[in-house]
């Protein structure tokens, strides 16, 4: 099996707590829905975790900004 980020149950429990504290959501139309696959090895897995952990981001906020700079094409002006 292919390492992740999250465990199955990681992911669940995560997203069961964001929505159960999530403000009102955005349009359907507005939301991220792509998803990127991505094979790491462990250390570098904890690396990005730890990175993003640091910066108080999501591993997606911190890949989305590495990539697409600070605003990214979706940013709010």
């Amino acid at each position: 099996m292919v390492e992740t980020l999250l465990t199955r149950e990681e992911h669940a429990a995560l997203k069961a707590a964001r929505a159960a504290a999530a403000a009102p959501r955005r349009s359907e139309s507005r939301q991220r829905t792509a998803m990127v696959a991505l094979r790491l090895l462990p250390a570098e897995r904890d690396h990005l975790r730890a990175a993003a952990r640091d910066r108080q981001v999501s591993v997606s906020e911190l890949i989305r900004a590495s990539v697409l700079g600070a605003t990214g094409f979706g940013a709010r002006r």
